[in-house]
């Protein structure tokens, strides 16, 4: 059996392959920025059915009837779209980071979506209860969510994952509004709001600013423009008055059951609203994408021209400098000492320290520029997973243990995060 051939690659290679590397990324990188559109469009699509379904179960099979069909095919095609779109992604072969966690998550959201028609099946029957409801597609929205947030986790690209940090908490912001519409509609529904359901309805509203302050703060001119429009619409003060009627009843006290449909028609035109943004952050996404890649790809050939050029030329046994980044040496013997390259010319071989140096430095303010971005998501996570362990170890609902963090945090005047940090560090003595 013989010896197994040796290839030796040369600088041009690797730079290449780098080059080539970041125009696939970028490619994978635009299918996933249009699965996250799919995943906006099929989230907006749930959380109008869960609103539906909260009122036709809590009004006793009374209210929206003819309704909440249309809006469960709605939800039906969005999921057949999100499943186009997912079919487009390179499950072999990616170069994003975290697709691991990436595709656990979309397994679970399938899954989700798969137990979704028994679930339709119940509520028509009225064999479920609000509450239900309301968890149950919340979680399956959560999930997508996640997913997004993979998304906006991987992405490598500066702008685009600024973009995609925007976005996800817009979009959790707009869960929580969703949430919110679906609680309030069920507590209208019934004629009165159970203890539950009113601190539920307090934490929803108590809760989404603060992910509607970190989009106002990675997103892009336009999408702010918007977003600041819409704040000052009428249906925002209807609101108002429509929570301050719930709160005032309080727990258990009689509301009338004919403001349901006022508040569904009032939180959804809100909600409608926070879509536009949506929609608007999304064709920036998509025009991000596209821009990069036509970038990388004119890249990519301005190096093949130049490697090409620079190979036609003479050979000559000399040595070429290396690049120092201290530019106080740069005359000295140190910094002009040779670096043989298999009797390549001097031109080829300082040609290619150029592009190796530029190419390096450039992934360097590309890592930095990132830095933002993902302390913005590094931040959540730590957060999200905090109140995990708080709700396993204290037995506490979401709500209660995300109020206990930011109590503590406000007592000892420290970042939420900070705090979060604190109890992840202490898990090991909650064992």
């Amino acid at each position: 059996m013989g010896q197994p051939i040796s290839v030796k690659r040369s600088v041009a290679d690797y730079l290449l392959a780098s080059k080539k590397c970041d125009l696939l990324s970028l490619e994978q990188l635009l299918r996933m920025g249009q699965l996250v559109v799919s995943i906006s469009n099929l989230v907006h699509a749930l959380q109008r059915e869960r609103g539906l379904s909260n009122i036709f179960v809590g009004s006793g099979g009374e209210r929206f009837v003819q309704e909440l069909p249309v809006g469960v095919k709605d939800a039906r095609q969005m999921a057949q779209l999100f499943h186009d779109r997912l079919a487009a992604i390179d499950i072999c072969n990616g170069c994003l980071p975290g697709s691991s966690r990436l595709f656990s998550g979309i397994a679970y959201v399938i899954h989700g979506l798969e137990e979704l028609d028994q679930v339709r099946e119940d509520i028509a029957a009225l064999r479920i209860t609000p509450e239900a409801i309301i968890d149950g597609y919340s979680e399956l929205i959560r999930g997508l969510l996640a997913v997004v947030f993979e998304a906006a986790d991987a992405a490598a690209d500066p702008a685009i994952s600024r973009t995609l940090v925007a976005m996800f908490h817009l979009m959790q912001g707009k869960e929580l509004a969703g949430q919110e519409r679906a609680v309030g509609a069920a507590g209208f529904a019934r004629g009165h709001f159970d203890e539950s359901l009113f601190e539920r309805l307090h934490h929803l509203i108590e809760n989404q600013e603060r992910y509607f302050q970190t989009f106002t703060s990675f997103a892009d001119g336009q999408s702010l423009a918007l977003w600041y429009a819409i704040a000052a619409d009428d249906s925002a003060l209807e609101l108002e008055r429509l929570r301050r009627k719930a709160f005032t009843a309080g727990v258990e006290a009689s509301v009338d059951q004919e403001v349901s449909s006022i508040w569904y028609g009032v939180t959804t035109r809100r909600i409608d609203n926070l879509k536009r943004v949506e929609d608007r952050l999304e064709a920036s996404l998509s025009a991000l994408c596209e821009e990069r890649i036509a970038e990388a790809r004119h890249d990519l050939n301005i190096h093949q021209d130049r490697l090409e050029a620079l190979e036609q030329q003479p050979l000559e046994c000399a040595s070429f400098a290396i690049f120092l980044n201290d530019q106080s040496l740069a005359d000295t013997e140190v910094a002009t000492k040779g670096y043989r390259s298999d009797c390549a010319s001097t031109q080829l071989g300082r040609s290619l320290a150029d592009l190796v140096q530029s190419q390096s430095e450039r992934l360097q303010a590309m890592s930095e520029e990132l830095h933002d971005a993902r302390a913005a998501l590094t931040e959540r996570k730590t957060i999200e997973k905090a109140k995990g362990l708080i709700m396993k170890h204290r037995k506490m609902t979401e709500e209660h243990a995300y109020r206990f963090l930011r109590e503590v945090a406000m007592a000892q005047r420290r970042k939420l995060s900070e705090v979060a940090a604190d109890t992840l560090n202490m898990a090991e003595l909650l064992r």
